[in-house]
């Protein structure tokens, strides 16, 4: 048991969809560390701008965007080997083609009818053909390097999660004006959001629990939270956390995730 104060904090200080996935046996035995959003367009905007091209809004628009960039010799989408940013580009074609319902039902609830569907070859395909956009460097890159190539110029795109944010910040590059993060394509009233938790296993020893209480208070405290998610590019996991120094990308994410929260319409990726 984590104590007192970080059940209070359950009740009073995050979202009840966070505070949910936090308790073993009605006892909370795990902390949020911060929030990320995953449907995220991350884009080169002083490339874009060179090449005469937008931030497509859409899949039709990204395709053609794509292979213009393509014809030109550019990079159109920097990706890296791991299995998890290639499900992020894939449940962006899932959400932005066949929405949430679909979504939910086949890949949260694993419905046989659609997982077998035409429709879900269809995407299936579709993430397939994304391929011819990226490079064979892919194979031995991570996110970090996919990102890395947006900053050298040699990209165009990256479809991954708000960490990429904080390497756009710590390189120095201005929201809006030297890049761009659009929620992926089709996604305008969309938010696919994870978080980070911290779990804390039962110890016998009582100076080590105590510890562990201690730990968990100091996490939870606004301050912390704000300046953690800033670190890491994401955004404060608590309803109060303070938002100055977030740049436009966090705040916009902050944004939809609390009226997602205010309106109990948060559904996090677990």
């Amino acid at each position: 048991d984590l104590g007192p104060a970080v059940s209070a904090a359950f009740l009073a200080d995050l979202p009840h969809a966070v505070a949910a996935e936090l308790r073993f046996d009605q006892r909370p035995v795990a902390v949020p560390l911060n929030v990320h959003r995953l449907n995220v367009l991350w884009s080169n905007l002083r490339l874009l701008r060179a090449q005469g091209l937008a931030v497509p809004r859409d899949w039709d628009e990204f395709h053609a965007t794509a292979a213009a960039l393509q014809q030109r010799g550019v990079l159109p989408l920097a990706m890296g080997s791991s299995a998890g940013q290639k499900l992020s580009v894939f449940v962006g074609v899932v959400l932005g083609r066949a929405g949430r319902d679909f979504f939910e039902r086949a890949l949260v609830q694993a419905d046989p009818r659609l997982l077998q569907s035409a429709q879900m070859r269809g995407l299936l395909s579709e993430f397939r053909q994304l391929k011819r956009y990226t490079d064979a460097g892919q194979v031995s890159r991570d996110w970090a390097g996919a990102t890395a190539l947006l900053l050298q110029g040699k990209a165009a795109f990256q479809l991954t999660g708000d960490w990429a944010n904080g390497e756009f910040l710590k390189a120095g590059w201005q929201a809006g004006q030297d890049y761009d993060c659009t929620p992926a394509p089709g996604h305008t009233n969309l938010h696919y959001f994870e978080f980070d938790r911290l779990i804390f296993f039962a110890s016998r020893d009582p100076a080590q629990a105590e510890q562990q209480r201690r730990l968990a208070a100091l996490l939870l405290q606004p301050a912390v939270s704000s300046r953690l998610a800033q670190l890491k590019g994401g955004i404060p996991v608590r309803r109060d956390a303070a938002l100055e120094g977030f740049n436009a990308c966090a705040r916009r994410s902050a944004a939809d995730f609390r009226a997602g929260d205010a309106r109990g319409q948060l559904v996090l990726a677990l």
